[in-house]
């Protein structure tokens, strides 16, 4: 299937902020314990990414409301502390890029490679990437956000969409 057939809509959203904790150890549990405490103090989590270990530690990226930042880092910092981890690195300056299809897009070959290809050519660095069967997100700098919504959306012919 032609990969600019199979999208439809390219949602903007400037409202996150991105938090990556460092050296988290690669045991079971420690992306529950942080993630049941945003639950239980009613913070939402975006959007989440965790890199496979690699000597016995991973990074957990994630993002929550810009309005939410000052609990989030407050949780995230009692979760260091607690599991020893290497530290945390946030930053409020991201927008997230949201690409959705109409039909899986788990099943159109080529979409990822055309998709980070694009913003490569315009040498717009990509920060995170989260996808799933109908969904390619990626969180990019702010400041390259309209940049990055007008080459994608011209070249797949999608609809934008702002969330902000």
């Amino acid at each position: 299937m032609n990969a600019a057939a199979s999208l439809n809509r390219l949602r903007i959203k400037r409202t996150e902020s991105m938090l990556t904790v460092l050296g988290v150890p690669d045991v079971p549990g420690i992306a529950a314990g942080l993630f049941s405490a945003f639950a239980q103090r009613g913070l939402p989590v975006t959007m989440i990414v965790q890199n496979a270990p690699d000597a016995g530690s991973a990074s957990i990226t994630f993002t929550v409301y810009k309005k939410d930042l000052d609990p989030a880092m407050d949780i995230t910092r009692g979760l260091v502390e607690k599991i020893g981890a290497e530290g945390i690195m946030n930053d409020e300056r991201i927008a997230r890029l949201s690409v959705a299809g109409g039909v899986a897009l788990e099943d159109t070959v080529g979409l990822a490679g055309e998709f980070f290809s694009i913003l490569a050519s315009e040498r717009i660095n990509v920060l995170a990437i989260n996808s799933t069967a109908d969904v390619i997100s990626c969180i990019i700098e702010d400041a390259n956000v309209d940049k990055a919504a007008s080459l994608l959306a011209n070249k797949f012919g999608l609809v934008v969409e702002s969330a902000d």
